[in-house]
Formats: structure tokens, sequence, C-alpha cells
């Protein structure tokens, strides 16, 4: 089993605080583990992760059967893969959400997987034992995820790792035009039972791990009624294991109009959520089908969760239809607002079978990963091809825009230098520690001290030796200190993350200015919507470039 590499210049890659602590990847392929577990159980399997390190090739001569897959920005690695293991004489099986959208793609692989492996792996089995093992195998439904196995986390290091995965659920219930997760998963998120749960838990505490586990549910409220009770069993475990693990997950906003569940996640120890907040501007949320977030102030919201003592990340997006000019304002402004630390602003993405993607097909608005611009009604299937080194925040904007796309990116380019100045992310680093009400019980173990001491070390060192940094983190560190102990070591843990922005900054910055030079002088398409309407070909108005002037 193969994991695909996530390249480093991914803008929410967080490869340096993993190797601030000594692991070397953010987190291990949650997917292939649990595959890994719907496999015969007489097959010999190893797992490759290659964000760990490389494939050597005594494992790659051993193996029979390579299995890979992944998500869509893991689709050169998944292609590099196949074609290693079909040019090997290997049986190559690929799986996961990428191929489900873009079956036709990994074509070249013996076996295409699509759907929930509990399906389709069963169905792929059969036929092999059947005397077909090729083809594509797609089960064309969901799955009961009670009948999902325990992921075999005895194929990994522990300590490779910054944290771990697990889920509770899959689906979400809501709508949002750009999202491919109701494609995927579906509109009725499906959940795990309390006991299978603890089961998971209890695997993961009786192999010896201790620490953070991420939840990584489409929308860990999804169905409250079925999470309910997985948090109340949660709280009981904990309590009776002496609190081993920390949590965080994926929600919606209206997380923070439950009091209750609130309370439950924070006796559990949740410390982190990300909320897709998109933007504050409730005519944009209305054109996007999420009106959920207009139901209450956004940043009482936001306050409210941090009441509870977890922190808020957040999704932002520029680039929608009814968006208005100085948008990064609006943003700046409301990120400011409401502290949040760790804002993933990104450009919008027209991702493959998405409502989104439709829509814009059919108003011939799309293009190519070649650069070009769909206007035949009768195109095939739309298919999104990637290539190495792009970070899918700046990715994006794979469409027509309606405002011009050239403010789009100056928009863009403003927003990430607002909120990722020095001042500005120390400053919400203070505030937002200022603002949680913490409820610590999780006491680290000795593996976890030794990771958070090397991590301590690390992350001052680099950031006193920063001459942006020095003084803000001095303060920071000053202030937080005098806070008691759980908000110093969250404030530290989250200043480090800015050398990673930082640095991140500055390359999605310069990679904004190709695009703008691109939209300008060398693309086919038009610049805006009104520009198709009138009849402008992007030749006719392209302007020639001139050093220090353009």
């Amino acid at each position: 089993m193969v994991q695909p590499k996530f390249e480093e210049s991914n803008y929410w890659n967080f490869v340096e605080g993993a190797r601030a602590v000594g692991a070397k990847a953010t987190a291990p392929p949650l997917g292939l583990l649990t595959v890994a577990g719907l496999l015969p159980e007489q097959w010999d399997i190893k797992l490759v992760d290659l964000n760990v390190g490389p494939l050597s090739d005594e494992d790659w001569e051993w193996a029979e059967v390579v299995c890979t897959g992944g998500m869509l920005p893991q689709q050169p690695g998944t292609l590099d893969i196949v074609r290693r293991g079909v040019a090997s004489d290997k049986y190559v099986v690929v799986g996961g959400p990428d191929p489900t959208s873009q079956p036709d793609i990994y074509a070249e692989a013996h076996a295409v997987v699509t759907g929930e492996g509990e399906a389709s792996i069963p169905l792929w089995l059969d036929s092999w034992r059947a005397g077909q093992p090729t083809g594509q195998f797609d089960p064309q439904s969901t799955v009961d995820v009670t009948q999902s196995p325990i992921p075999k986390f005895e194929l990994i290091r522990f300590e490779d790792y910054l944290h771990v995965g697990l889920q509770t659920s899959r689906g979400c219930p809501y709508n949002c035009e750009f999202c491919d997760v109701i494609e995927l998963f579906g509109r009725k998120p499906r959940v795990k039972t309390p006991d299978q749960w603890l089961a998971e838990l209890e695997h993961l505490y009786t192999l010896g791990y201790r620490g953070w586990i991420d939840i990584a549910d489409d929308n860990f409220i999804g169905n409250r009624l079925k999470i309910r009770p997985i948090l109340e069993a949660t709280e009981q475990w904990a309590k009776e294991h002496k609190y081993p693990f920390i949590f965080s997950t994926e929600a919606s906003v209206n997380l923070a109009d439950d009091d209750e569940l609130l309370r439950l996640m924070s006796e559990c120890q949740f410390k982190y959520v990300f909320l897709g907040i998109e933007t504050p501007d409730p005519d944009v949320l209305a054109q996007t089908q999420k009106r959920i977030n207009t139901v209450r102030p956004l940043v009482d919201r936001v306050n409210k969760i941090y009441a509870a003592g977890i922190s808020v990340t957040a999704g932002f997006i520029m680039g929608f239809d009814s968006e208005t000019d100085s948008v990064d304002e609006v943003l700046g402004d409301f990120i400011e607002d409401s502290s949040i630390i760790l804002a993933m602003a990104g450009l919008l993405f027209a991702l493959p079978n998405t409502q989104l993607t439709r829509r814009l097909m059919r108003e011939k608005r799309l293009i190519s990963h070649n650069h070009e611009w769909i206007t035949d009604e009768d195109a095939p299937e739309y298919r999104m091809h990637v290539t190495t080194g792009v970070d899918q925040t700046i990715g994006g904007l794979n469409f027509v825009t309606k405002r011009d796309r050239v403010e789009v990116y100056n928009d863009m380019y403003r927003l990430i230098d607002r909120i990722y100045s020095p001042r500005a992310f120390m400053d919400r680093v203070l505030e937002t520690t200022r603002r949680l009400q913490m409820n610590p019980k999780h006491r680290p173990n000795w593996w976890e001290a030794k990771r958070m001491l090397r991590g301590f070390i690390s992350v001052s060192t680099s950031l006193l030796a920063n001459h942006e940094s020095r003084w803000l983190y001095l303060r920071n560190a000053w202030k937080t200190f005098w806070m008691g102990p759980a908000k110093f070591e969250f404030a530290h843990t989250v200043m480090g993350s800015f050398l990673h922005f930082r640095r991140q900054t500055q390359a999605i910055q310069a990679g904004l200015l190709r695009g703008v030079q691109y939209a300008k002088h060398e693309a086919t398409y038009p610049r805006s919507v009104a520009d198709a309407e009138e009849g402008f070909s992007h030749a006719e108005r392209r302007l020639p470039i001139v050093a220090g002037k353009d």
C-alpha cells in the first residue's frame, strides 16, 4: 500500500510543525489504513507513506500487488505509482476520492475501485476470484459505516506523525454548490455506533498512542442526533482512561448554536475545530447555497466556540460570482474581528462533478487544465488534471469569472499579505488565547512531553532568530505565560506555524503575480464574463509587456 506524496509547497501541509517535534509528516493515511482492514487476513501487507520516506527497492520488489490512491492534489503522485507498477509487471489497484470522481484518468491501473471501500473492495475481490481481476468496480451505493473495520494502525510508526486520524461519520446534510463531499458521500450523514467508536479509541490506546486525534469527518455534527451519544460515551471513556487524547475536527458553524454539544466536546478535550465560513457576505452565502452561515452573526458564533475552550480555524473563498470589489477588506476585517489565527484563504475551484461545475459548463465558462476555454456545450464530461507543485489555495479560478480575474488575484494578494503579516498573525494569537476559556484535563505522558519539549526548543529558537517575529514572539510568550500553562502551551504551538505561513505567503504571492501576468498577456480566454459577453477575445485586448511599467 503506497500513500502518494503531498507537495510540501501545499499551503496547508504543516510539515514544519511535524518536524519541530521530531515527526516526518502531519498525519497517516487513514483511508489506506481502513482499506487494509478490508483486505483478506492472509495477505501480507506493508504500508509505505511517501510523505514519511521513500519506497525502497526491497519493498517494491517484495510486493505482488500495489494499492494506491488519494485526493485531487495527490493525482500526479498516484499516477506515477500506477505507471511504475504497470511497467514493473505489478498488479495495480487504485481508489479514493479522485479516482472515484474521475476514474478514466486512472485507466492505466489494472483495477479502479471507486466509491466507498466497504462496498467496492468486496466487489473487486469477488470479481478477481471469479477470474475477472481487471476493470472498474463501482457498487453504485453508499455503505453502512457501522460495518467499517478498525483501521490497521499497526502498519505505521506513531512517532512519524504529528497526529493520527479517525472517523465517526461520512456525508454532510447541506448543499453547498462548490462542494464535492455531497457528491461522493451523500447528504445523509452515516454515523458509527458508540461501541464501534470506543473500540477504535481503545485500539489506539492499547497500541500505546497518546495525544492528538483528528476526527476526519466531512461534518462532525452533520447528524447531531447520533453524534451526541458518541460524545457522551467518549466523555465517560476519557474520564476512565485519564484523558489520554485531545481532539480536532471539522464542523458547520451551527455547532455554536448547540450549548450541550459544545459542553460535551469541551469535556472530551476537543481543542480545534475547522469551520467552512467562506465569506461573511450573506448575499454570497445565499448564492452558494450556504444559508446556514447567515442564521446568526458569525463573529458571535466564533466567540461562542472560543468560550467552550475550542480554537477555530476556518476556510475562506474568493471568486464567487456575487462578491463585490474590495472583498479582501471584507474578509480581512472579519478575520481580525473574529481573531481566527489559521485562516485558509483560497480561490474558488470548480471541482469535478459538483453543482458549480455543472452550472459553469452550462454557462460555457469552464477553463480546462490546458488553459483552454470550453465553449462547446457538447464537450465531454469535465475532467481536472493536476500538475505538480500547484498550491490548492491559488490553483482555482478554472472558469471565466464575473469580476475581472486580475482584480480577484489582486484582492487575494492583499488579503494574504494582510492576515499573515507578522504583527497581524501574532496579534490574533494573543487575542484568541485571551478569548479561549480552556478546560484542560489531558495530561501528556512521557513520550508526548519529550515531543513538546523538542517542539518548544525548535519553535522558540526559530522565532527568536527571525527578525520579523522576534519581539512579537517575546511579547506573546510573556503575556500568555501569566495566563496559565494551558494557554501558554496553546499560544506557543500556534505561534510555531508563523514560519510556515510566512514562507508560504511569499510563495503564494509570487504565484498570484504570475497569474496576473498570464491573465493580462497570455490567456486566450476572457478576463471576465463581461468581456465574453461583449465578444472580446483575449488576444484582441492583449497588452505588450513593458519592463518596469506593466
